[in-house]
């Protein structure tokens, strides 16, 4: 086989990339990029440390790797950050049709908001359409993938783990968020803020994050629908929007959440506060909440704090339904705290019990 070339396309090998975890491949890798782009080939990353500074992606370019990484590991094929002034490991902004695939991304805690995967959408005439699978992007300061004024996405198969933002945080529309792992990032799993609509976050596993599980600001016409939402340090899910937003197409609205399980959380917050819950739903409309399991906990080893105090926290809903839910041992005080000014919201049929430690 030739060094120049892998079926998946350019090797970063080829272009001077030494992978030892000593050099600066930074330059070796942005010239395979370019001339993967002017080639319409992908960049093949053979196993190897590669030691970098911020990667500049290009259109329908690809970043691959064969995913060795497991849950403590980072595998064999990393791209690691050693440049504390960077922003990001792997910059997106104006790439088309970027994917990254089977990578370990390694932020190494530099710096101060440095993200793993980076992407400003902002005056983008057609779809993002990118792909992130298969990586794991851990020990970032910033957010693990930070997608802003995004457009069409998907983020699927990889672990986000130990960054110092959220997991995943975007602003704007059309994506897929499926059968990840979010875990231990020190704020939300998943965040979404800011204008935000039409993504489906199904089949994930969402948990020990110390804000909360999923944030969804003002989000609307969101699927929510199969996850794992376990030990959140705050609330397993708020979706909450402003009270006067001045745009109602941005209040939060036309969500279903269903089919989740919603297990110890409020495990990091004061238990006498409303952050100590499963879910907290606020300034919503047309929100269907059914279908879903919620359970309290401690940690893994029995000890820490018993949580959540609360199991649902409900405000200002409009012609929602919460109902069908199970409660069972689902909180310490009140399994649903009604704050009320609701008009044309069911809320019923939730049985369940508060546990007695």
């Amino acid at each position: 086989m030739s060094t120049e070339q892998f079926p998946l396309g350019v090797n970063v090998r080829a272009f001077g990339a030494k992978g030892d975890d000593a050099a600066d491949d930074t330059p070796a890798i942005q010239r395979a990029i370019d001339a993967a782009a002017e080639a319409g080939e992908a960049v093949w990353f053979p196993p190897g440390q590669y030691r970098c500074g911020m990667l500049r992606m290009r259109d329908h370019v690809t970043l691959a790797g064969r995913p060795t990484w497991s849950y403590r590991r980072h595998g064999t094929t990393v791209l690691r950050l050693h440049d504390a002034a960077a922003p990001c490991l792997v910059n997106l902004c104006g790439a088309i049709g970027a994917r990254v695939s089977g990578l370990a991304l390694d932020g190494g805690n530099l710096g101060e908001g440095a993200h793993g995967i980076y992407l400003n959408g902002e005056g983008h005439t057609e779809e993002d359409t990118l792909v992130i699978e298969h990586c794991r992007v851990s020990g970032f300061s910033g957010d693990g993938a930070r997608l802003e004024n995004v457009w069409g996405f998907t983020v699927r198969h990889n672990l986000f783990h130990c960054n110092g933002g959220d997991g995943v945080c975007i602003t704007h529309w059309d994506g897929w968020v499926h059968d990840n792992i979010m875990i231990a990032n020190r704020q939300f799993g998943f965040a979404a803020r800011g204008a935000n609509a039409a993504v489906t976050l199904t089949g994930n596993r969402i948990e020990w994050n110390y804000l909360g599980g999923i944030l969804l600001e003002s989000g609307t016409h969101y699927n929510v629908t199969g996850n794992f939402i376990d030990r959140s340090g705050g609330p397993g899910l708020v979706l909450i929007g402003a009270p006067d937003a001045a745009d109602a197409r941005w209040l939060p609205g036309t969500v279903a959440i269903t089919g989740n399980i919603f297990n110890r959380s409020g495990a990091r917050v004061d238990p006498g506060t409303p952050e100590s819950c499963h879910l907290r739903l606020e300034h919503a409309w047309g929100v269907a909440c059914t279908g879903n399991v919620c359970c309290y906990g401690t940690n893994d080893d029995g000890g820490g704090q018993p949580s959540p105090s609360y199991g649902f926290v409900l405000r200002d809903l409009r012609h929602c339904a919460i109902t069908g839910n199970t409660l069972n041992n689902a909180a310490l005080r009140e399994l649903i705290v009604d704050q009320g000014e609701h008009e044309g919201t069911v809320i019923r049929d939730n049985p369940g019990c508060v546990v007695v430690v």
